[in-house]
C-alpha cells in the first residue's frame, strides 16, 4: 500500500513537472527557458526515486539508484544555471566554470564505473511492513557524489543569500523566496539521506522545490514587492496623494500629502484631519470628484487642482478612495498673466479693446452709464514734441482719469487717444458729479509741471441701453 501511494505521488510529480516545463517554455519572460531545463533537470532523479520504491528486486533498485544519482548531477547544474539568470549574474571566471563542469563529468564517469569497481554504492534488501524495499549502501564514490551536489546545491544556496542581503529591500523579496524555498528543500534532502530512512522519498522535496521555483519565478507577485515599490513611486511624485477606505478612514498618504498637511510621517489620521480642514470634505461620499482650490490670500495664495477617484477590488467593487492634489499656482498665475496681458492696454495699464468687449459681454447695461472720452487736438501733439511725448501725454491721461473716478468704475483705453468710463448702476442725476470730475481732469492736465505740453480732453454720456450703441457710433453722445 505504500510503494502504491509513493509511487502515485512521484507520477504525479513527474507529470506537473512535465507539464509545467513545457510552459516555461512558452513564456514571454526572459528567466522561462531557465525555469524550464531546471524542471526537465529534476524529473530523471525523480524517475530514478519512483523506480527505486517500486522495485522489488535488487536489479530494478540498483537502476533506479544509476538514474537518480546521474540525475541529480544533471539537476543540480540545471539549478546552478538557473541561480545565474534569475540572479542575474555571470561566472567569476571561466577557470571555475570549467572547474565545475570538470567534477560534474568525473561524478557522472565515476558513477557510470560502479558496477566494475563497486565504489560508489550498493543496494541492501529490507522488509518494511512485511514488503521488500531497497536501501542504499553509501561507500566512497558516493561521499564524492554528495560532496559535487550539496557544493553547488550550496554554491546557489549563497549566491540567493548575498542577492537577498545586498539588494535594496524593494528587490529583496524576490530572492529571499527562492532562497527560502531552497532551504526548506535541502533541508528536507538531508533528512531522508541522512536519517537513512527505509524508504527514500528525497526526492518529493525537489520535486515540490521545482513547483515552487515554476510559480515564484514566471507568476508569483510579491505583494510586498509591489507594496513598497508601489510606495516608493506614489512618495516621489510631486502630487499630494491620500488614499482612504470606505469609510473615509486615511490609511495612506505620501511625503509632499504629510508635507502639505504638516502631519508626521505615519499620521495619516492627523494628515487627513488637516485636509479637511484646508480644503474642505473633497469630494467625500462621490466616486469621482474634481475642483480647483485656492488656500490663503494675495501673493501668499497656493492654487491646487484636486480630484478624487475610486478603487476598485478585482471583483469592480468600490473598496476605497484615493486623492490627488497637485499644486498648479504657477499654471494659474501665468494664465492670470496672459489673461490681463490680453485684456489690457500695455502703455496705460487700462483695459484695452479686448477687455472691454469682455467686460460688456457679461454686464447688464441697462442700468450703466458710459463716458467716451477723446484727447484734444491729440495728433498735434505727437507732430510738434513725437510720439515718445504723445504716449507720456496718454499715460497722464489714463492717470488722470483713474484717480477721479471710482476703483469699481471700467476705465479702458478704447483705442489710440480714446477712452471709455463705465459706473455700473447709474443714472443720469449723476451728470453734474461726472462734469465736476471732468473739469477737475483737464486742471490735472493744463499742468506743465511735469515738462508735458498742457493738453485737454472732451467727454459724451450715454445711459442705460443707449450705451450698447455708443461706441459704435450709432447714438449721439450728450457732450459734458
Amino acid at each position: 500500500m505504500i510503494r502504491v501511494l509513493f509511487s502515485i505521488i512521484f507520477v504525479v510529480l513527474i507529470l506537473a513537472l512535465g507539464t509545467c516545463a513545457q510552459t516555461a517554455f512558452r513564456s514571454h519572460k526572459a528567466i522561462g527557458r531557465s525555469v524550464a531545463l531546471l524542471l526537465i533537470g529534476l524529473i530523471p532523479p525523480v524517475i530514478g526515486n519512483l523506480v527505486i520504491i517500486s522495485s522489488t528486486y535488487k536489479l530494478g533498485a540498483a537502476i533506479g539508484s544509476y538514474i537518480y544519482f546521474l540525475g541529480m548531477d544533471l539537476a543540480v547544474y540545471a539549478l546552478l544555471r538557473f541561480t545565474f539568470d534569475y540572479c542575474s549574474i555571470s561566472w567569476p571566471n571561466r577557470a571555475l566554470r570549467l572547474l565545475v563542469n570538470a567534477l560534474l563529468i568525473l561524478d557522472v564517469v565515476q558513477l557510470l564505473l560502479n558496477p566494475v569497481f563497486h565504489h560508489a554504492f550498493d543496494n541492501e534488501a529490507i522488509l518494511v511492513g512485511g514488503a521488500t524495499y531497497f536501501r542504499l549502501l553509501p561507500f566512497l564514490g558516493q561521499s564524492f557524489h554528495r560532496i559535487v551536489g550539496y557544493g553547488i546545491f550550496a554554491a546557489a544556496l549563497i549566491i540567493f543569500f548575498l542577492k537577498a542581503l545586498r539588494s535594496p529591500r524593494i528587490n529583496s523579496e524576490r530572492y529571499s523566496v527562492i532562497l527560502a524555498a531552497m532551504i526548506f528543500t535541502g533541508l528536507w534532502q538531508s533528512f531522508y539521506i541522512f536519517s537513512r530512512t527505509p524508504i527514500d522519498r528525497s526526492m518529493i522535496g525537489f520535486g515540490v522545490f521545482g513547483l515552487l521555483v515554476y510559480y515564484l519565478a514566471l507568476h508569483y507577485r510579491p505583494m510586498r514587492l509591489l507594496d513598497r515599490m508601489l510606495a516608493t513611486i506614489a512618495s516621489e511624485l510631486p502630487e499630494a496623494l491620500f488614499f482612504f477606505e470606505m469609510n473615509g478612514q486615511c490609511i495612506w498618504a505620501n511625503k509632499p500629502a504629510l508635507e502639505l498637511t504638516g502631519a508626521g510621517d505615519g499620521d495619516f489620521d492627523l494628515a487627513a484631519e488637516r485636509l479637511r480642514a484646508l480644503m474642505g470634505d473633497c469630494g467625500e461620499g462621490c466616486e469621482t470628484w474634481s475642483g480647483q482650490q485656492v488656500v490663503g490670500s494675495g501673493e501668499a495664495s497656493k492654487s491646487y487642482v484636486v480630484e478624487r477617484h475610486p478603487v476598485t477590488d478585482e471583483g469592480g467593487r468600490q473598496v476605497g478612495s484615493f486623492l490627488s492634489i497637485r499644486d498648479n499656482t504657477h499654471e494659474q498665475r501665468l494664465l492670470q498673466r496672459e489673461m490681463y496681458n490680453a485684456t489690457h492696454d500695455s502703455l496705460t495699464d487700462l483695459y484695452n479693446r479686448a477687455g472691454y468687449d469682455l467686460y460688456v459681454s457679461g454686464m447688464e447695461l441697462d442700468s450703466a452709464l458710459m463716458i467716451l472720452i477723446d484727447a484734444d487736438n491729440f495728433k498735434d501733439v505727437n507732430d510738434n514734441f513725437g510720439h515718445e511725448v504723445g504716449d507720456r501725454v496718454l499715460q497722464k491721461i489714463a492717470g488722470a482719469i483713474r484717480r477721479h473716478f471710482r476703483v469699481d468704475d471700467f476705465v479702458c483705453r478704447f483705442g489710440g487717444d480714446e477712452f471709455v468710463v463705465i459706473i455700473a448702476h447709474a443714472d443720469d442725476s449723476l451728470h453734474d458729479q461726472i462734469c465736476s470730475k471732468f473739469a477737475l481732469i483737464n486742471e490735472d492736465l493744463a499742468d506743465t509741471a511735469d515738462g508735458l505740453p498742457p493738453v485737454s480732453v472732451s467727454a459724451g454720456i450715454a445711459f442705460g441701453a443707449d450705451a450698447a450703441d455708443a461706441t459704435q457710433g450709432t447714438l449721439p453722445l450728450h457732450l459734458l
